[in-house]
């Protein structure tokens, strides 16, 4: 005969706790619901879940006669509950501390406190970030073409390829972590080179740096200022002979460490507890803001974030940058050494890297073209429209 255990008053008081605690959870956001407090928490949704929030299609879009509305109302639900972002931080947090792991499939956690792109670090380990040969080399073209463009209108044309944070901090990766080598923009620079394109891949000079100082964010995808320093400086290095001069030296730089909210750190939803720390190289600037250009004409330019800085009176070359969100800590300091610079951003997942409209309308010097090498999946497809005898998308 088996002996029920004996329940306490310890026991059953227990017992009553965790099921009001269970009953809470699942009714405070039922009656904040009722209180008119529901609502999508769409900034977490998007910088935490890289996403937006559902909006269920109206019944009359064909879900009422499919049975999906049930589907799409509970999505819509699902976003939208109240206490949906504290519960899920929450979770993260304790997930995060006590299990020393991330909720995130975004996010991969690395020795002492180093996040890195689960995406990518999954993309290396499978082989998928491998492109062939002949794929590379069709993205070689596409920038060889630019940079004859270029060249035929008297412009200088510089590639520059940021390397993925994990090829720069390497020695912080997790064990089962694995990187080909050479990577894909080791392989591509070549490719550019033998197509007489200027290419800077400043890996090793950013992998020298960091044992001195950090030049990513341990909480970030993104290079801090010392990071973009580096690279600016190898730019210089390769345009000299347009006319560019080094207008920052070192000794001038005054960095400052800051607090700052990391990408990673959104993505493994620790964004709002744990520190993330960015340096700021302060340098007494010479440019400033000359506002958002606007080109008549242009199809693709609602593409691009523009931004313009200009040194007054100052005997220099112009130039165009356009780059992904790394070039935002770049032309602050490329920004120093042209008379006017006009930098165009796009995203690394949109269809245009490239507008001829402002490069004919403003007639640089320079252009320098930026793109962080996990985006060279997206590079392989635009390169599709600028294949030999194709239309190209960008004019």
């Amino acid at each position: 005969m088996i002996r029920e255990p004996a329940h306490t008053p310890a026991s059953r008081a227990g017992s009553i706790v965790t099921a009001a605690l269970f009953a809470l959870m699942l009714l405070a956001p039922a009656a904040l619901a009722l209180a008119g407090r529901a609502g999508a928490d769409a900034n977490f949704v998007y910088y935490t879940e890289m996403r937006r929030p559902f909006n269920a299609p109206p019944l009359t879009a064909g879900a009422l006669a499919t049975g999906g509305w049930m589907r799409d109302l509970e999505r819509q639900i699902g976003d939208a509950f109240p206490l949906r972002t504290p519960m899920i931080v929450g979770y993260d947090a304790l997930k995060y501390r006590a299990l020393d792991d991330v909720a995130s499939v975004h996010v991969v956690r690395g020795r002492d406190g180093w996040l890195f792109l689960g995406d990518e670090e999954r993309a290396y380990d499978d082989g998928s970030f491998a492109p062939p040969d002949a794929v590379l080399g069709r993205v070689a073209d596409a920038y060889a073409s630019r940079a004859r463009w270029c060249a035929a209108r008297g412009i200088t044309y510089v590639f520059l390829l940021v390397p993925n944070k994990s090829t720069v901090y390497a020695r912080f990766l997790p064990a089962w972590a694995r990187h080909v080598e050479p990577n894909a923009g080791e392989r591509l620079l070549p490719m550019l080179r033998a197509r007489g394109v200027r290419a800077v891949y400043p890996r090793q000079q950013l992998i020298d740096e960091s044992f001195r100082s950090d030049v990513y964010q341990r909480g970030d995808t993104h290079w801090n200022d010392t990071g973009a320093y580096v690279a600016y400086r190898a730019l210089v290095a390769a345009t000299r002979d347009a006319g560019v001069r080094d207008a920052i030296e070192r000794r001038t730089l005054r960095p400052r460490v800051e607090p700052a909210v990391g990408d990673l750190d959104r993505f493994a939803g620790v964004a709002s507890w744990l520190p993330n720390d960015t340096i700021r190289d302060e340098f007494a600037a010479r440019a400033h803001d000359a506002g958002s250009p606007s080109y008549p004409n242009d199809a693709y330019g609602a593409n691009f974030q523009r931004s313009a800085y200009e040194v007054a009176g100052a005997r220099l070359p112009t130039a165009l940058v356009f780059g992904d969100s790394f070039s935002v800590a770049l032309k602050r300091f490329v920004a120093e050494d042209f008379r006017r610079t006009v930098a165009l951003q796009y995203e690394i997942s949109g269809p245009q890297s490239f507008d001829r409209v402002a490069v004919e309308t403003e007639h640089p010097r320079v252009v320098i073209e930026e793109l962080v090498e996990r985006a060279l999946p997206f590079a392989v497809n635009r390169a599709e429209g600028e294949r030999p005898g194709a239309t190209v998308p960008e004019r």
